[in-house]
């Protein structure tokens, strides 16, 4: 649930954003940023999960 509340999925904000920068450098850096983001959170709760014991 961590990775999808900060994982980018919506194609249309990576359109607009695109649409109004007139580049793909910035939906690019976006998606990536974000997909990180989302991943090292999502390893750090899942981690933080089993040291607690919920695993």
């Amino acid at each position: 649930m961590v990775f999808y509340v900060f994982a980018l999925q919506c194609a249309s904000t990576v359109a607009v954003v695109r649409r109004e920068t007139n580049s793909w450098k910035w939906p690019v850096f976006q998606w990536l940023y974000m997909g990180a983001l989302a991943w090292i959170l999502a390893f750090i709760t899942w981690h933080g999960g089993h040291w607690l014991g919920w695993g």
